[in-house]
């Protein structure tokens, strides 16, 4: 028979089997009072008091293999109907044996519903489905040739969705081994080659023209004559006309016209005319008191415009409020109006690189109205433009130390070997070639690429030498004819800048005898020279972060026992250096790095001795503050990337609350600020570069990766 767990295993419910095994016992008394029909028992078989062994046996439903009644089965039924029939039968015969008959008893109370089957069915297909109706309301049918579920709702089958949400996806296997390179094949035989064609017939000469006639000759003649008639003093006789004989003599019958020019009178040479009187003075202009006057200046940080904005005051000239009348200036008495121009920006996501990572621009340089710079899409790195709001890859490959060398951009970039070589991009057609072969076989490494006039200086290295890194030499490109050639070897040149058509770099000549010092290519005289030892001996001041101010030098350098590393300046015209700003006493040093000028001053990050901020030199008073407090509590990035834009410096910097962000510093009213908090769980931001007078910066928020994003800029004007 069938066990209550195969039933289960089969879908069955344990009410079902409840009802099914009940309906099972039922069956077993009938048939075993059909049995006990057929077969009548003495009543002196039977005992008049069951005993406990009667009960012991379970019973159990027939089985599919044997008859419905077995000697296991109708035993126990056969005692069953015996006592539920002959035991009551009996105390009735010994009560009321010789009494009537009683009374009919009341109707029993209705016994309770029974509970619902199952609202789950089977069936073979659609067609298969009973009548949709209020007995089948809510019961659910699974159809087997669909393998899926329809319900009975309001007299219509409807299908319905069963399934459970998807599984997570499982991890996805180990990549298998990358199969070895078959071998090349031979390269084919050349093919043989073809005949040569059949020459071709000669055409006949044509013949020769007849021969034109001879044209004649026009001449021109002068003569001088003391008398000629109608001039008094005489004059030139001018004759022209044709050499019909061809004795290239003008005869008298050959003469077709003349020209008399006569002889004017000698003159006396005129006195020298009186100069003239000057004249006089105009009359002064003066205002009236109905004349408007005005003036614009930086508005002050108080109107909230931090420092972008303008002030357009406008008045009356009529000395209100104790100023003064008539002078054709603007004072605070006479103001009646002010308008406040102030520069609002928008930040704004420029485009998605790569919507998979990072594209992480950088390398941003600008030629005429494109911007290019280079990034990732997920699929290819290289060289990118950005052009009146579009952008495109222009260059696909491996793209470092990228740089405009006037219409063209430079770059290391790698060969088919892999090797990194310096390469030119040409925007025009979009081709780039390799310049030349600084290291054959090798990696060059060439980088700081900077053009004076059509040559581009820039480092290289030309052999690994003994350690495997070799030296670097400064190196020149022509853009004009395309050659190379080496400046001067092994004196690892580093920080190249150009200053009134000549090159300053830092440079080591002698490993271990000379310091790393400030160096010059004179090119026109083409040689090249240490210029000042500012820690002499061969110990290195080491300059670094080179930036031109007019022909003033400024740069991080090291005067060793003396100051540590600080801000020093190099005159170019007398060829002098000093310490423009000793901001960490002693030998300690501030370590400056990141500068930039902006006007009559330089920016750059330093340290006074505990955390690193934005200081400013002054170079019209050699004066030198601390510009940010950002560190101050947070001791962590300090501020980098520094980029002027009019007179405000852009940068990167991290309070320690917000993340890496974009901040501003206005030098008109020295007020700084966070532009934005792109993103308030961290942050990033990297190159920052002006461009058709926005700011363009790589950053990151909290949905996109490191991407191109910009500062709109816009003027908005109110009434204060």
């Amino acid at each position: 028979m069938w066990t209550d767990e195969q039933l289960l295993a089969q879908g069955w419910t344990n009410e079902q089997i409840a009802t099914h095994r009940a309906e099972e016992a039922s069956k077993g008394i009938a048939q075993a009072a059909e049995y006990l029909v057929s077969e009548p028992l003495s009543v002196e078989s039977i005992p008049t008091e069951p005993s406990p062994a009667m009960f012991a046996e379970t019973f159990e439903a027939p089985s599919k293999t044997t008859s419905p009644l077995t000697a296991n089965s109708i035993v126990p039924a056969i005692l069953l109907v015996a006592m539920l029939v002959l035991v009551p039968f009996s105390l009735y015969s010994i009560s009321n044996a010789e009494g009537t008959q009683g009374p009919p008893g009341d109707i029993g109370t209705a016994g309770t519903n029974g509970s619902d089957g199952s609202s789950f069915h089977l069936v073979t297909s659609a067609d298969a489905l009973p009548e949709c109706n209020e007995n089948l309301n809510n019961q659910i049918f699974f159809v087997a040739v669909d393998a899926g579920f329809q319900v009975c709702q309001n007299s219509i089958w409807t299908p319905i969705e069963l399934t459970g949400q998807s599984g997570l996806n499982g991890t996805d296997g180990t990549d298998g081994a990358n199969g070895t390179d078959g071998t090349d094949g031979t390269d084919g035989a050349d093919g043989s080659n073809g005949a040569d064609g059949v020459d071709g017939q000669n055409g006949a000469n044509g013949a020769d023209g007849t021969n034109g006639d001879n044209g004649l000759t026009s001449l021109i003649a002068t003569r001088t004559e003391a008398i000629v008639e109608g001039c008094q003093n005489g004059g030139t006789i001018v004759e022209t006309g044709v050499d019909e004989n061809g004795d290239n003599t003008l005869s008298l019958d050959e003469v077709d016209s003349f020209v008399v020019v006569c002889n004017g009178e000698t003159g006396q040479n005129g006195s020298d005319g009186a100069d003239g009187a000057d004249g006089a003075d105009g009359a002064d202009g003066s205002s009236t008191l109905t004349m408007m006057v005005a003036r614009l200046s930086i508005a002050p940080a108080l109107l909230g415009c931090n420092g972008t904005g303008e002030l357009l005051q406008q008045g009356m000239d009529n000395g209100a409020g104790n100023g003064i009348a008539l002078n054709g200036a603007l004072e605070s008495g006479e103001v009646i109006s002010s308008m406040l121009i102030c520069t609002t920006f928008e930040v704004a996501l420029v485009e998605d690189i790569n919507p998979s990572g990072h594209s992480t621009p950088a390398n941003f340089v600008t030629i005429n109205s494109t911007m290019y710079f280079t990034a990732n899409n997920g699929t290819a790195s290289g060289i990118w433009a950005y052009d009146n709001g579009s952008i495109s890859l222009v260059y696909s490959g491996s793209v470092l130390s990228l740089q405009a060398i006037g219409p063209q951009l430079m770059f290391a970039g790698q060969d088919s070997n892999l090797n990194v070589k310096p390469y030119v991009f040409e925007p025009a057609n979009g081709t780039a070639w390799q310049i030349g072969e600084v290291f054959p076989g090798g990696s060059s490494y060439p980088g700081e690429f900077t053009l004076i006039d059509t040559t581009v200086f820039f480092s290289a290295r030309d052999s690994a030498g003994s350690t495997g890194i070799g030296l670097f030499d400064l190196w020149a490109y022509e853009t004009v004819n395309f050659s190379v050639w080496k400046v001067e070897a092994d004196i690892q040149p580093t920080s190249l800048i150009a200053v009134n058509s000549d090159l300053y770099f830092s440079a080591q000549p002698q490993i271990g005898v000379t310091g790393i010092e400030l160096w010059k290519h004179e090119t026109g005289t083409n040689t090249t020279f240490m210029l000042n030892d500012i820690n002499p001996g061969p110990l290195s001041s080491s300059p670094q972060h080179l930036v031109a101010m007019g022909t003033t030098i400024y740069m991080s350098a090291n005067a060793g026992t003396t100051y540590g590393t600080e801000l020093y300046a190099y005159e170019a015209t007398n060829n002098s250096s000093w310490l423009a700003a000793d901001i960490n006493g002693g030998f300690a040093g501030s370590s400056p790095s990141d500068l930039v000028v902006l006007g009559t001053q330089v920016y750059f990050q330093a340290t006074s001795g505990s955390h690193f901020e934005m200081w400013v030199y002054e170079s019209q008073n050699n004066s030198f503050w601390e510009v940010t407090d950002i560190q101050s509590t947070s001791g962590s990035n300090g501020p980098t990337e520094l980029t002027v834009h009019q007179y405000t410096v852009y940068f990167s910097a991290n309070d320690g609350t917000t993340g890496e962000e974009l901040w501003a510093h206005n030098s008109i009213n020295g007020t700084t600020w966070q532009v934005i908090d792109l993103n308030p769980l961290g942050g990033f931001i990297g190159d920052i570069h002006v461009h058709e007078g926005d700011v363009y910066f790589a950053g990151e928020d909290n949905w996109v990766g490191r991407e191109l994003w910009r500062l709109i800029f816009s003027k908005e004007v109110s009434f204060v």
